[in-house]
Parts: C-alpha cells; structure tokens; sequence
C-alpha cells in the first residue's frame, strides 16, 4: 500500500536548500553546506598545526624510551596523528577548491567578529569552563564519581536537557554506571 504525498510535506531537495546545505559529496556522503567553506579551511589549518605538535611529541617518546619502534609509546600517537593529519590535508583542499588561501584567511577575518558574538561561541566558552573547573579544581579535591556528577548535572541543567529531577537521575544513573562498569566490573582504577 503507498501512501500519497501531501501538499504539506517538504521535498528532501528544498529542505536541503533552506538549510543552506549546497549538496552531499558523492563519495563520502556528507553534507557540504553553502558559504562555510570558510571554517572547514580554519578546521583543517588548527587540526594540521595539533597533528604537527603531536607528531613531534610522539617522535620523542619513540626516541626517549629506546625501544623498538612499534613497542614504543610513542607508535600509537604517531598513527592516529598521522592518520588525522592525512584527513586535514584532505579537508584543507577541498575548502580550498575554486578559492585561494588568501581568499579563505580573509573570509575567516570578515566572519570572525559575528562568531564571537554568537550563542554557540558563548556555549563553547561555558564548556571549556567547566571542564577546566572539573580538571584543575573538583578532581584534585573530589572523589572521581562525585566531581564527574557534579559537572554532568551542570552540564545537562546549563544544556536545559530535562528538569532538575530528571537531570539528577540522569546523571546519578550515568556516574554510577561508568564506576559500576570500570571500577567494580573491569577493576579499573579511576582518577
């Protein structure tokens, strides 16, 4: 049995328009939305430069710990950052495709200003707030599962996720599921 197709009903093709998504790449799948192509450039640019930092990093574990290459700590690290910077390379590209890099860098510095005023920056800000505070603060004084309740419960009340008595039990639940999980079940010892 079909069904028809309602006058009221959107086509997958304007929706895709209207949220400014310019089409979906044949080989990956993914959206690529219109104008931003701006900010896969800066992505790509920051994640090269952090890949570059861990590489060098990485290097010198290899070479500190006098071991065979792929037994050494520093093997893994090389791998992944290998791996993310050959995906930024990628990235890099094709946000420069039918641009400039001069192009990108100043369409970053136009667009820069709206960014820091916008909602999704601020949420930005408060999320490294509260991890820095979970890190350098609840952690050194805290026990693990009372600092990790802590930050979710403000993280899912800043969020507005649920109301406070569904957010306690979301993350009374979540908290005693991780130690339940690691340190009772698998004998991991937390922070």
């Amino acid at each position: 049995m079909t069904e028809e197709r309602k006058d009221t009903d959107v086509k997958p093709e304007k929706a895709a328009k209207d949220e400014g998504i310019a089409g979906i790449d044949a080989m990956t799948g993914t959206e690529h939305l219109e104008g931003k192509e701006h900010l896969d450039f800066a992505a790509s640019v920051i994640l090269m430069a952090v890949c570059v930092f861990a590489l060098v990093l990485s290097w010198g574990y290899y070479l500190k710990s006098k071991a065979k290459f792929y037994a050494s700590p520093g093997f893994m690290p090389i791998i992944i950052a290998g791996s993310l910077f050959i995906m930024a390379l990628v990235l890099f590209l094709k946000s420069i495709k039918g641009s400039s890099v001069k192009q990108r860098f100043f369409q970053i510095l136009e667009a820069l200003p709206g960014g820091l005023k916008s909602k999704r920056f601020l949420n930005s800000l408060v999320a490294l707030g509260m991890f820095g505070v979970y890190t350098y603060v609840l952690l050194p004084l805290l026990p693990f599962w009372l600092s990790s309740f802590i930050v979710l419960l403000a993280s899912l009340l800043y969020l507005k996720a649920s109301t406070v008595i569904k957010c306690i039990i979301i993350a009374a639940i979540s908290i005693g599921g991780i130690v339940l999980l690691f340190q009772v079940a698998f004998r991991v010892p937390m922070p």
